[in-house]
Formats: structure tokens, C-alpha cells, sequence
């Protein structure tokens, strides 16, 4: 439920930047992501945010004290909305789907390999031109060092993952012997 909350709220945000002429949506990302910044950095201002006790009227003066006149008029206007809808806890998730959507319109996106060691510049260049040829977009690689996988890379690409890791192949055949013992 949440999820289809946030992708509802982060499309209409989305659309509504789309029509403005004097707003792109990478600025509105960023001015997205500024927030959460604030959110995860001051614990106050998460609780204040989140808290279902604090009436909207506050929680509208204190984004119209903080943030009129430094975000976007979309934006703005969006954060209000949210108050007076009840929906300030899946900003997060809104985050995520917006971002999704200008990297869908830039034609980029993000892809995270995870490997037991850290790949090296050659390797990453290497997989991030071979995931822009698969997905057809410009990828932007990085790069997590998680040991428990043993070897191989496990890709996460939006909410698609390929897992190619030793780790995975393993547990496969495990069940594959377990199915065959039963």
C-alpha cells in the first residue's frame, strides 16, 4: 500500500513539473533529495515531519518558514499537499519513484554491483557498458564490496536484480539436491 502511495504522489509531482516551464525534474530531485537529507541528518525534524501528534497547521508554517522561498513552486505546493493528505511518511518512497522517473526521462539509471572484492576501473567500465547495452540507457555503475557472497556480482538495477554470485549458486543446488533426496 505504501509503495502504491508513494508511486501515486511521486507521478503527480512528476507530471506537474513536467508541464511547468520554469522547472526541470533534476532540479526538483535535488531539492527532493535536500530534504531527505534534512530528514536522515536532524532527528527533530524527522519526528516533527512524521509525527501524526503535530497538527497540519504547523507542519505548514514550518515548511513555508523553511522552505518557500529556496524550493520550487511545484514543490512546494507538493509538500503541502502531503500535509493535508497525512502522507509525510512515504516521502521516502515518493523520493525513490521520482528519481526512477527523471532517470527514465534523462534516459540513465543507477546499478549497484556487489561483489566480494572491489572491482577495478576496467571491470566497472566494462559491466556498466554491457548493462547500458541491455537496458538501453546510459548506466552509472557503482561499486559494494559484500564478502558473505563468496564470488561472482550481483546486479541491482531499479527493482530488477541479477545474481550471478557464487553464494546464489550454491543455495541453487543446494535445493536442487534437496529435491532430488526427497
Amino acid at each position: 500500500m505504501a509503495a502504491l502511495v508513494a508511486k501515486r504522489y511521486a507521478t503527480a509531482l512528476f507530471q506537474a513539473v513536467q508541464e511547468s516551464e520554469t522547472t526541470d525534474a533534476a532540479a526538483v530531485l535535488q531539492e527532493l533529495k535536500g530534504i531527505q537529507q534534512a530528514i536522515h541528518e536532524v532527528p527533530d525534524f524527522a519526528r516533527f515531519f512524521a509525527s501524526p501528534v503535530v497538527g497540519n497547521r504547523e507542519k505548514k508554517q514550518f515548511i513555508t518558514e523553511l522552505f518557500k522561498e529556496k524550493i520550487s513552486q511545484e514543490l512546494y505546493h507538493f509538500l503541502m499537499i502531503l500535509v493535508d493528505k497525512r502522507r509525510e511518511a512515504s516521502f521516502e518512497g515518493m523520493v525513490h519513484v521520482f528519481e526512477e522517473l527523471t532517470e527514465a526521462l534523462e534516459n540513465r539509471m543507477e546499478a549497484v554491483a556487489v561483489t566480494a572484492v572491489p572491482m577495478n576501473e576496467t571491470a566497472q567500465a566494462s559491466m556498466a557498458a554491457s548493462l547500458s547495452t541491455l537496458t538501453g540507457r546510459e548506466v552509472t555503475l557503482t561499486n559494494q564490496v559484500d564478502a558473505s557472497i563468496i564470488g561472482g556480482v550481483m546486479v541491482r538495477m531499479g527493482d530488477r536484480v541479477i545474481d550471478g554470485t557464487v553464494r546464489n549458486r550454491l543455495n541453487l543446488l543446494k535445493e536442487d539436491l534437496t529435491q532430488m533426496i526427497v
